[in-house]
C-alpha cells in the first residue's frame, strides 16, 4: 500500500492551482505524512470547493484502518456505494515514498512528478458523531498497481486525476461512481522521478523539510 507521502506546496499555489473557495483551520507544508495523521483534502459542497484537515485512514467498524482502496475493484463493494457516490475528496500529493530493502536496510525512495508538480489523487471520506459530541472525518485515497518505475519499491501506488478529472471528481455526488472511474489513471514511468532520501522518514514522527532533500551528492539532480 502507500505508507507516505508529502505536501510541500504553499497555500497560495494549492488554492490558484485547484481552485479553493475557502480554508478550514490552518494548513502548512506536511514533509513525512502517515497513516491516522491528519492532512488536507479537498471536497466540494455547494459547489464550492473546500480544503480541510482529515484523518487519513478510514475506521469501519468491520475493518482495520484503511488507508487506500484498490481503485479499480471499490466501486464493486456494496458498503462503500454511498460514500463513493456522494463524499468523494481530492487528496493533493507532492510526492510518495516507497522502499528499497536490502537485508535490514530499509532505504526510503521519494517519488515526484518530474515537474514538481502537485498532482490529484483521487479519495473518498466518511464522518463519524462522536459520543461527546463534533464528528471524526477520515478519508481513504485509491490506489493503482504500481508503474515500473515503482514496482520494487512499493505494492501500490497512488492513482491521478487528471485536470478534467478533478471536477469530475468532485461533482458532490450529480456524476455516479462509474461515471468517473474512467477519469482515475495510473502515473506513467516517464511522469516521475525518484531520488534516496534520509532514513529519518522511516520514524513517522520525523516531520523536517529533510524528508524531502536528496542525500548524496550523486543525487543532488533527479534520477532519470
Amino acid at each position: 500500500m502507500c505508507q507516505r507521502f508529502s505536501l510541500v506546496a504553499d497555500l497560495p499555489d494549492l488554492v490558484e492551482r485547484f481552485r479553493i473557495g475557502q480554508v478550514v483551520g490552518s494548513y502548512k507544508p506536511r514533509y513525512n505524512i502517515a497513516p491516522t495523521q491528519s492532512a488536507a483534502v479537498i471536497f466540494e459542497e455547494g459547489r464550492e470547493r473546500i480544503l480541510d484537515t482529515l484523518r487519513w485512514g478510514l475506521m469501519p467498524y468491520w475493518s482495520k484502518d484503511a488507508v487506500n482502496a484498490d481503485g479499480q475493484g471499490i466501486g464493486d463493494r456494496p458498503i462503500f456505494k454511498r460514500i463513493l457516490n456522494k463524499q468523494r475528496c481530492v487528496i493533493p500529493i507532492s510526492g510518495f515514498y516507497g522502499w528499497q530493502t536490502k537485508g535490514k536496510v530499509h532505504q526510503p525512495i521519494h517519488f515526484v512528478m518530474r515537474d514538481r508538480r502537485t498532482f490529484a489523487v483521487p479519495g473518498f471520506y466518511e464522518i463519524w458523531p462522536r459520543v461527546e459530541g463534533g464528528d471524526i472525518r477520515a478519508y481513504t485515497m485509491l490506489t493503482t498497481a504500481p508503474n515500473e518505475a515503482v514496482a520494487d519499491y512499493a505494492e501500490r501506488m497512488p492513482a491521478i486525476l487528471d485536470d478534467a478529472g478533478i471536477d469530475a471528481w468532485l461533482s458532490e455526488g450529480n456524476v455516479e461512481y462509474r461515471g468517473v472511474y474512467p477519469h482515475i489513471r495510473r502515473l506513467d514511468d516517464a511522469e516521475l522521478a525518484s531520488y534516496p532520501v534520509g532514513a529519518y522518514v522511516n520514524d513517522r514522527s520525523n516531520e523536517a523539510p529533510e524528508c524531502v532533500e536528496p542525500i548524496r551528492a550523486a543525487y543532488a539532480s533527479l534520477r532519470r
